[in-house]
C-alpha cells in the first residue's frame, strides 16, 4: 500500500502541497484530478520518489524514501513513473535498449533482461518492435514504449501523468485498455493524473487535489454517475453554438494541394475552404498530416502543387494566426506584455496600437491585465497556455488555427478556450481547431472534417472518431517495409535488417577509423581503385541507393565547394591564369582540391553507411566496450557512453525543435531573411532562446526519468557485461584490417620512393 500522511511540499518558500493524506492499494485505479497548478504532478512525483517531501511522509509497502538513498531506490523499483510526453523519458534509440534500460540499472543478467523486455513489449502491445528505432514510432507507440520501459522493472504501482492527452482516439482507447488490464488483471495500483472524463470513468476512486486537501471518493463511487466528475472540476459547459448558419465569404482556400515529406505523400490533391464566421473541426489519426495542413494554410510551408490563398491573395506567414501544440514553448521575452506584443510589433504597428491589441488579447483569454508585467516563465501551465494563445490572436488576423488548444487543460481552461474560439467566430473570423478531443469540440462546430489518406472528407462526430480509430488492430501487427521505416539516425537514416546492420558496431567503428587513415594516404591508381571498390561494397551492404547518398551529401556540399575553390584560386600571385589583381587560377592547386574533395566524399560515404546501419545506442555501447581497458586507470567509461548515447539521440530532437519553433515565430510575423545583421541576430533570438530553455527543461525531465528508472551512482559506473565478437565479425574484422593495412603500406612505400 502507498500511504501518504500529512504530505507538504514547497517551492521557493511557497507551499504547493500542504497536509495531504490518502492511501492507494494494489489492484485499484485512483484518478488524481484538480485544476491546473493545484499540485497533482508534484504529488505524483513525490509518490514515485522522484521528489522528496518537505513535511509528512510517503511510505510505499513499508519503505520511506526520505529515510535513506537505499530506501529511495527501493521505492523507485516499486513505483513506475510515466510522463505526459514520452520524449521526456526515452533515453535510447533502439526499442530493445530502451525497455532494457531500467532492468540493466538493477544489475539483472542479460538473459533475464531479455525475458523482461519481451514480456513488457507484449503487455504494451509492441510485440515484435524490439529492433525498431524509437524516433520512428508514432506518438501512441512511443507512449506505450515509455510504459513498457517502466513495466520491465516489474513495479507494483504506476504513476501516470496525463499519459493520453496528446494521443489520437485509437491510441487513447488502447492505453485505457492497458490501464484496466494492468490494474484489474495483474494487480498493479495505478495513479492516473488526468483531466479526461473517460479516464476518470475507469477509476475505482477519484481523489480531488486542491493543494491543501485531498477529497477522496468511496471505492466504486466513481462509477455511480456524473456527480464525482463534476466534483473533480469537470463542470459541464452549457454553451452550444447554433448550427446551420449561413457561411460568410471564403477567407482561406486550399485548392488541389499536394505536399510530400521524406518521400511520402502527406497531402494528395486536398481541397479546403474556411469561411468567415465559421468554426471547423479537423480530426484524423496521429501522423495523418493535420499539422502539415495547418502550416500550409498559414503560408508557413509551400505546397508541391496546388494553391493556398488567404483573402484572395497567396498565403504568406502572418496572414493567419497559428497556435501549434504547446505554444507556450515559444516564449522568449522577459514580460508577458512583450511576448504578446511580438506579433503586432512585427506587423509595424505603433506602440499605442500595440498596447490596445495586447490588452484586448490578454482579456480575451480570461487573464487580468496585471499579468502583463509578469515573466511568462513564472506562470502556471494553464496561464502559460492562455498567454501563448493571446500572443497569436494579437495578430488580429482574419483566420486562426488552433492545434490541440485544450490538451491537458482543466475545466476552467478548456471553457475559456471554447469561449475564445466562439468569440472569434462571432467577430467574423474563420477558426480551424485541430483536435483529438472530438466530443469536447463537436457541439461547437459548424463542420467536422476528417483527414485520411491525404484528403479531407466531411463527417460527423461518429465518423470522425471511426476514421481516427479506423482499426482495432494493434499497431504492433502492422509491418511497414524496412525502407519506409527509415528514421533519423545520428548522421542519417537508419535501416534495420541490412547485411551491414548485422555487423557488430565495434567492427564498424574500428574499420572506419582505419579507412580514414587509408583514404588520406591513397596516392596511386591501385589505391584509389581499392577504396572506391570498398565504398561500393559497403554501400551495397547497407542497401543505400543513389538518392540516399545524395541526400546525405547535402550537409557537406558547402565544405566541398569551399575546399575546391580555395585550392583552385590563388591570391598570392602564383597561378597560370590571371583573374583580377593578384588572384590567379592554379590548375595544380585545382587538382589538389579535386583530390581533397574525393577523399572527403569517400569518407562521408563510409560514415553514411555506418550511420544507416547503426543506432546511437549501438555506437555508444561499442565505444564503451572499446574503451573498457581505460576504466582500469580511472576513466569514467560507462558514464561517457551514456552521455554519448543521449547526445546522439538529441541531435535529431534539436533539429526538429528548432524547425518547429521557427515555424511558430514565422506565424507571428517574424522575418528571418530580412533586415541588417543586427536585426537578423535579434529575430533569431526568438528561436534560440526558447530552444535553449526547452533543451534545459527536457534535460531536467530526462535526468529525472533516468533516476526514476534507478540510474544512480552505481549504475552510472557499471560497465556492460563483456561480450566477445562472433565468428563472422572476427573474420570480417581481420580480413578488412589486413587488406586495408596492405593497401596503406603500399601507398606509403610508393610515396617514399
Amino acid at each position: 500500500m502507498i500511504d501518504l500522511h500529512e504530505v507538504s511540499i514547497a517551492y521557493d518558500g511557497t507551499a504547493v502541497i500542504n497536509g495531504m493524506s490518502f492511501c492507494i492499494s494494489p489492484g485499484e485505479i485512483v484518478a488524481l484530478v484538480g485544476e491546473n497548478g493545484c499540485g497533482k504532478s508534484t504529488l505524483g512525483r513525490a509518490i514515485c520518489a522522484a521528489q522528496l517531501v518537505d513535511g509528512g511522509a510517503v511510505v510505499v509497502d513499508g519503505h520511506d524514501p526520505s529515510a535513506s538513498e537505499l530506501e529511495r531506490l527501493r521505492v523507485r523499483e516499486l513505483v513506475g513513473y510515466v510522463r505526459q510526453d514520452p520524449l521526456d523519458q526515452i533515453v535510447s534509440s533502439l526499442v530493445f535498449d530502451e525497455v532494457a534500460f531500467g532492468p540493466r540499472n538493477l544489475g539483472i543478467g542479460e538473459d533475464e533482461v531479455a525475458r523482461r523486455v519481451d514480456e513488457a513489449l507484449e503487455m504494451s502491445l509492441l510485440h515484435g518492435f524490439d529492433q525498431r528505432v524509437t524516433t520512428e514510432l508514432s506518438g501512441g507507440e512511443q507512449q506505450r514504449l515509455a510504459l513498457a520501459g517502466v513495466l520491465a522493472m516489474r513495479p507494483r504501482y504506476l504513476v501516470l501523468d496525463e499519459p493520453t492527452s496528446q494521443l489520437d482516439p485509437c491510441s487513447r482507447k488502447l492505453m485505457r485498455g492497458l490501464f484496466t488490464a494492468l490494474s484489474h488483471e495483474r494487480g498493479m495500483g495505478l495513479v492516473l493524473i488526468t483531466h479526461d472524463d473517460n479516464e476518470i470513468a475507469l477509476a475505482d476512486r477519484v481523489i480531488v487535489c486542491d493543494g491543501s486537501a485531498a477529497r477522496d471518493s468511496v471505492r466504486g463511487e466513481a462509477h455511480s454517475g456524473t456527480e464525482p466528475r463534476i466534483e473533480a472540476g469537470f463542470r459541464p459547459d452549457d454553451g452550444r453554438r447554433g448550427a446551420g448558419r449561413t457561411a460568410g465569404q471564403t477567407v482561406v482556400s486550399l485548392d488541389h494541394v499536394v505536399f510530400s515529406h521524406g518521400g511520402r505523400t502527406v497531402l494528395d490533391g486536398l481541397d479546403l475552404d474556411l469561411h468567415a464566421g465559421e468554426l471547423v473541426i479537423l480530426a484524423g489519426a496521429s501522423g495523418a498530416g493535420k499539422s502539415t495542413l495547418s502550416s500550409l494554410a498559414a503560408g508557413l510551408l509551400e505546397p508541391d502543387a496546388g494553391t493556398v490563398r488567404v483573402c484572395g491573395r497567396a498565403a504568406t506567414p502572418g496572414m493567419v494566426g497559428v497556435a501549434f501544440q504547446q505554444p507556450e514553448s515559444q516564449f522568449f521575452h522577459d514580460t508577458v506584455f512583450d511576448e504578446v506584443a511580438f506579433a503586432p510589433r512585427n506587423a509595424g504597428l505603433d506602440e499605442r496600437e500595440v498596447r490596445v491589441l495586447v490588452e484586448r488579447s490578454i482579456g480575451a483569454v480570461g487573464l487580468p491585465v496585471d499579468v502583463l508585467e509578469r515573466s511568462p516563465f513564472e506562470l502556471s501551465g494553464g496561464q502559460a497556455r492562455r498567454v501563448a494563445i493571446a500572443s497569436v490572436i494579437a495578430l488580429d488576423a482574419p483566420a486562426y488555427i488552433f492545434d490541440e488548444p485544450s490538451a491537458a487543460l482543466d475545466a476552467e481552461g478548456r471553457s475559456c478556450i471554447h469561449g475564445l474560439a466562439c468569440e472569434l467566430v462571432e467577430e467574423g473570423r474563420a477558426v480551424l481547431v485541430v483536435t483529438h478531443d472530438l466530443p469536447e469540440w463537436e457541439r461547437l462546430a459548424d463542420r467536422v472534417l476528417v483527414l485520411e489518406g491525404g484528403v479531407l472528407r466531411p463527417d460527423g462526430l461518429e465518423g470522425a472518431e471511426a476514421c481516427a480509430a479506423h482499426s482495432d488492430e494493434p499497431p504492433a501487427l502492422k509491418r511497414p517495409s524496412a525502407r519506409s521505416q527509415a528514421p533519423m539516425g545520428p548522421f542519417g537514416g537508419y535501416v534495420a535488417g541490412t547485411p551491414l546492420a548485422h555487423v557488430d558496431a565495434r567492427v564498424k567503428i574500428l574499420v572506419l577509423l582505419v579507412a580514414t587513415l587509408g583514404v588520406f594516404t591513397a596516392a596511386d591508381a591501385w589505391g584509389w581503385c581499392f577504396w572506391f571498390a570498398a565504398l561500393a561494397v559497403t554501400m551495397f551492404s547497407a542497401r543505400m541507393g543513389a538518392r540516399d547518398v545524395l541526400r546525405g551529401m547535402r550537409p557537406v556540399a558547402i565544405i566541398l565547394m569551399f575546399t575546391l575553390v580555395a585550392n583552385l584560386v590563388s591570391c598570392d600571385g602564383h597561378g597560370a591564369v590571371p583573374l583580377a589583381g593578384p588572384a590567379r587560377l592554379d590548375p595544380a592547386g585545382g587538382m589538389r582540391g579535386v583530390t581533397a574533395v574525393v577523399r572527403i566524399l569517400i569518407l562521408v560515404g563510409f560514415s553514411l553507411a555506418v550511420s544507416s546501419s547503426t543506432t546511437a545506442t549501438q555506437i555508444s555501447d561499442a565505444v564503451v566496450r572499446l574503451l573498457r581497458p581505460l576504466a582500469r586507470f580511472g576513466m569514467p567509461v560507462a558514464a561517457l557512453g551514456t552521455v554519448l548515447s543521449l547526445a546522439l539521440r538529441f541531435i535529431p530532437l534539436v533539429s526538429e525543435e528548432l524547425g518547429r519553433i521557427r515555424l511558430a515565430q514565422r506565424a507571428r510575423g517574424a522575418r528571418f531573411d530580412e533586415g541588417g545583421l543586427v536585426e537578423r541576430i535579434r529575430i533569431w533570438g526568438s528561436v534560440l532562446t526558447p530552444l535553449m530553455v526547452g533543451l534545459f527543461r527536457r534535460a531536467d525531465c530526462l535526468a529525472e526519468a533516468m533516476s526514476a528508472r534507478c540510474y544512480d551512482a552505481s549504475s552510472e559506473g557499471r560497465l556492460p557485461v563483456p561480450r566477445p565478437l562472433g565468428h563472422r565479425d572476427r573474420a570480417l574484422l581481420v580480413a578488412s584490417l589486413t587488406s586495408m593495412a596492405a593497401v596503406i603500406a603500399a601507398s606509403l612505400i610508393g610515396r617514399a620512393r
